[in-house]
């Protein structure tokens, strides 16, 4: 009895089986998907810019009309305009995050290994519950030092022992931030990681600061005591820890799932709609697609009036014959600009036609000052 012969050729030339995905077939998946998906994504997120533009109007009582073919047309730009800066603006607050993927050396450890999703054992939701407790004693410790450095830097005159205890403050800072991030941590720890846990000290540092100061701007309106910077500090700080370690979540969720780009888009759309619905969140996001667009990127204005331009006494700048004083550009439509003296407290509205111009300029520094201080409003006819 004869046996048949293997072919051993034909097993020797089988592909070798890899433990890593096709990251071109996975892409294809996630671009398909959003093919399929392209016409209620493109809808909803005009519809959306439509909402924060008519919270831009309703804010600054702009008269504008939303059915207007100059505010149609601009809808699809402005979308993409507003996916930018809402993904720009979560990126930056979740960016102190990256440490927490960084491996600790060779090893695949990392700090978010700690972190838990699902079902757990109880000493990984101990370690889960340690992990959340540690990243926010580290954001304590940073919104503490810069609110002290803001609070007393603002008293004290620029000096250079002042700015050796701000030096040695700051040394001292991101050293119990770094003891936090790595206790309990075995094992020894790389140059990149300590780099890393440097870095994340800085840009979290950048992070609460631009939170500070938005925070305060927005709480200066209803406050005038300093007394209030202290829970204003507190409430922020909680924000930024729910923020960052729901950003650090999404992200494991993201790196195990079979196609984050639909999971991202997905996000991306939740975040644009949640922010869009509060009419101040709205109208200043809106507000920003729809102005810088207007203005050319500029925050105050002005204007360079043509020899035959009358009818704007009330915005024209008495030192300088054919110039305005400080203005801010609010919106633009059909060739007319809207705009509005700089710092003014009133919501009147001066219309100037483009073609009675003959040229547009930043505000000189000594301008905007003068004008923050001592601002008339435009008579409204």
């Amino acid at each position: 009895m004869e046996l048949e012969p293997v072919a051993v050729t034909d097993i020797e030339n089988l592909p070798p089986r890899t433990a890593t995905p096709d990251r071109f077939k996975q892409m294809s998946q996630c671009l398909l998907w959003l093919n399929e998906r392209a016409w209620p994504l493109t809808v909803g997120i005009l519809l959306m810019a439509g909402v924060y533009l008519y919270q831009y109007i309703q804010e600054e009582k702009i008269p504008l009309s939303i059915t207007s073919s100059a505010v149609i047309t601009a809808l699809p730009v402005m979308s993409a305009i507003l996916v930018f800066i809402i993904t720009i603006l979560v990126a930056f607050v979740l960016l102190p995050i990256f440490v927490l993927f960084h491996r600790f050396n060779d090893s695949q450890r990392r700090l978010s290994d700690e972190l838990t999703l699902g079902r757990s054992t109880p000493e990984q939701r101990k370690r889960h519950i340690r992990m959340l407790g540690r990243w926010a004693a580290s954001l304590v410790v940073l919104g503490t030092f810069c609110a002290l450095l803001s609070v007393i830097g603002s008293q004290v005159s620029g000096t250079w022992y002042w700015a050796l205890a701000a030096f040695l403050g700051t040394v001292l800072t991101i050293a119990i931030y770094y003891w936090l991030l790595t206790l309990g941590i075995e094992g020894p720890l790389s140059m990149d990681f300590r780099f890393a846990c440097l870095m994340s000290a800085f840009v979290q540092m950048g992070v609460i600061l631009n939170v500070t100061i938005v925070a305060i701007d927005i709480a200066g309106h209803y406050v005038s005591s300093l007394w209030w910077l202290g829970p204003l500090m507190l409430a922020q700080l909680l924000v930024l820890w729910i923020i960052q370690l729901l950003g650090a979540l999404f992200v494991m969720k993201m790196r195990s799932h079979d196609n984050p780009v639909a999971l991202v888009a997905t996000a991306v759309m939740v975040l644009v709609i949640v922010l869009g619905m509060y009419p101040g969140t709205g109208a200043k996001l809106g507000g920003f697609a729809f102005q810088v667009s207007a203005s050319g990127a500029r925050n105050c204005t002005i204007l360079n009036f043509g020899p035959e331009s009358k009818g704007f006494e009330s915005i024209t700048d008495p030192d300088r014959a054919g110039f305005s004083r400080p203005l801010r550009v609010i919106a633009e439509a059909d060739g007319t600009y809207f705009v509005r003296l700089w710092k003014s407290d009133t919501k009147a509205v001066q219309f100037v036609p483009r073609a009675g111009l003959v040229g547009v300029d930043v505000c000189p520094t000594a301008k905007v000052k003068t004008a923050a201080v001592t601002v008339t409003a435009p008579t409204a006819g």
